[in-house]
């Protein structure tokens, strides 16, 4: 026992080195760690945060669009999506090879296809009201809504093949489409069940949020306002110059960007308020979204406000049908603009009546 402490002590003579080794190595180690954490912040935890983001992403697509429910319209809303994206990127990198493109005519068909598809797949939605759902944060979409829809996406296919120059002649060629949907498309509309802003406004207190119940009256009596210029200007004005081949080159180009803000407007807002529905995005981010995207067509009218002056005639003719929309002498004027437009068209009018009516020279 008496030399054990002799043998120990030693020991702790090799061992205390060793250790102390040990440590200075692993605190070396934790610095060195340290810096290169403080240098590059990936290292440590960005990695993970990284994998688990992606995670989220692919849980988040997932459940939007691959879950078996509903799996159709999913799959058609994903490829609109895709579709709108390369749209988007092709035309402000090569226009020209967006206007010759396959996007011409696939994006609004495929928008009018996912509309349809929602017709078939959202029929427990109810099918009597006639407050759009739409235009508030409570509740759900009316089914009248999700038909009327396909109407719109119609009207959209339509324009973005008329101002192609690809199709614009077999369009021409059909005369009957074409006039119908240039001069009288809100006749066969009536085919489609129809909501109002009014009911939304009229419902306030029942599908609306009391915080959010201002805004939404608000940015509600916005859209109503914006509608009804879309409905002449967007639709009638453009339908009228095309119809008549006045169109420019340059005017087509921003037109076209004009007509990709309203497949945003007609086709993804909906998909805006699946989000909202869902709980991803807030009631009044999805509504905000949705306005941007329909009052950035005013820059496209901006860039060609001239054609307003150019066409003269139209502006005129369309600011009456305006003043009239709501009266019952709506499609009297529409079905008499047809006529007097083609009569023009194909020089029917003699050429002092056509001076005065169409400005002519």
């Amino acid at each position: 026992m008496g030399s054990l402490p002799g043998v120990l002590f030693p020991l702790r003579l090799q061992l205390w080195p060793r250790s102390r080794a040990v440590t200075m190595s692993t605190t070396a180690d934790v610095f060195k760690t340290t810096s290169l954490s403080s240098e590059n912040p990936i290292f440590l935890y960005d990695v993970p945060l990284s994998l688990q983001k992606i995670s989220k992403a692919v849980i988040f697509l997932f459940n939007l669009f691959f879950q078996r429910k509903f799996i159709v319209h999913r799959l058609t809303g994903l490829l609109y999506l895709i579709q709108y994206a390369l749209a988007f990127y092709l035309y402000f990198k090569n226009y020209e090879i967006f206007k010759n493109s396959f996007l011409i005519w696939s994006l609004p068909l495929t928008g009018l296809i996912q509309s349809i598809t929602a017709i078939y797949t959202f029929t427990f939605l109810s099918k009597t009201k006639v407050d759009p759902g739409y235009y508030s944060d409570r509740g759900t979409l009316s089914y009248p809504f999700i038909v009327e829809n396909s109407f719109f996406a119609s009207l959209l296919l339509f324009q973005w093949l008329y101002y192609s120059n690809q199709f614009y002649n077999l369009i021409s060629y059909t005369i009957i489409i074409e006039n119908v949907i240039v001069f009288i498309p809100y006749i066969p509309r009536m085919l489609w069940p129809k909501t109002h802003f009014r009911e939304s406004l009229k419902n306030s207190e029942k599908n609306k949020t009391k915080p959010n119940r201002k805004f939404y009256f608000v940015v509600t009596f916005i859209t109503k306002i914006f509608y009804i210029w879309a409905k002449h200007y967007i639709g009638y004005f453009l339908n009228y110059v095309r119809f008549l081949d006045r169109a420019t080159d340059k005017q087509i180009y921003y037109i076209y960007l004009l007509l990709i803000f309203s497949a945003f407007a007609t086709t993804i807002a909906v998909f805006l308020h699946t989000l909202k529905f869902k709980g991803y995005i807030g009631p009044r981010t999805s509504f905000i979204v949705y306005m941007i995207s329909y009052l950035a067509t005013f820059y496209s009218f901006i860039q060609i406000r001239h054609i307003f002056i150019i066409n003269f005639d139209l502006t005129l003719y369309v600011l009456i049908g305006l003043l009239l929309n709501f009266t019952r002498f709506q499609h009297p004027y529409q079905i008499s603009l047809m006529i007097l437009f083609n009569l023009f068209k194909f020089n029917v009018l003699p050429a002092n009546i056509a001076q005065y009516l169409f400005l002519t020279k």
